[in-house]
């Protein structure tokens, strides 16, 4: 019989937080609660996030959003930020930068099932964040709002409505067609990803992993559990076989789940 592992120890969590309109991260031994604000004497290796670390310049060829309650704004996860690794200062900038490009795009050619991309938030020449349309809910809130694990989900899923399945389905494979014969492949599909729009129609959402078929998905975020971790590459077949493992999550057809979470 083996021997049974440890679990991992706890060591520190990352903070990041702002101060006089700056923003820092630290680390702090302390376990993170809600209910109480951190003492600075529970912070170490306090560092400050420069600007051009998560904010990109602003080009004209963008499109400049207005500020409406009526969008979401997405912001750069800073947490990944590496004060020590100075090679990839810039690597969060230059990563929703690249998303920009994809929606300045998808704005060209939109879609009823991709969401709508109403431009970059700007401030002092620098895009602090990107607006779209706000939608109702995603579909993983929706279905599993209990937070199962996938497959506890897909065995207790088996009394939804198939026709609505279906159509959701359907909504996300035209989202996928649409983007793939722009040369995109979305490469992050899942039902977080998944929004629902007012009349229960499925709208595709998030292109930071967003790359041009073909191209390498070396440090390209994915969600363990909804992708092939053998495949390295921008391929249609990524964006259509995470489809077919939302599908028969929804359906509860559990012998039809490949991917280890």
């Amino acid at each position: 019989m083996g021997s049974i592992s440890e679990p991992p120890l706890f060591a520190y969590s990352i903070v990041v937080y702002s101060e006089d309109s700056q923003i820092f991260t630290a680390r702090t031994r302390a376990r993170l609660n809600r209910k109480r604000d951190l003492e600075p004497s529970e912070l170490a290796q306090v560092s400050l996030i420069p600007k051009h670390a998560f904010q990109p310049a602003f080009s004209e060829r963008f499109t400049r959003a207005a500020p409406t309650e009526q969008t979401f704004v997405k912001r750069p996860h800073l947490s990944s930020y590496s004060p020590v690794d100075n090679s990839s200062d810039a690597s969060i900038a230059e990563e929703l930068l690249r998303e920009v490009e994809v929606c300045e795009l998808l704005r060209r050619h939109p879609h009823p099932n991709i969401a709508v991309y109403n431009g970059g938030e700007v401030e002092e020449g620098r895009i602090t964040g990107l607006r779209f349309q706000k939608y109702t809910e995603p579909l993983q809130r929706r279905l599993n709002p209990g937070h199962l694990g996938k497959c506890m989900f897909a065995a207790s899923s088996q009394h939804l409505d198939h026709e609505w399945c279906s159509r959701i389905i359907e909504g996300v494979k035209d989202a996928l067609y649409h983007l793939h014969t722009l040369g995109l492949i979305h490469n992050d599909l899942n039902p977080a990803n998944i929004m629902l729009d007012a009349n229960d129609s499925p709208v595709l959402i998030d292109f930071g992993s967003t790359r041009a078929i073909g191209q390498s998905l070396e440090d390209v975020g994915r969600t363990p559990g909804w992708y092939n971790f053998n495949v390295k590459t921008a391929e249609t077949s990524n964006d259509l076989e995470s489809l077919g493992e939302i599908d028969a999550w929804m359906r509860g057809i559990t012998s039809d789940l490949k991917f280890d979470e």
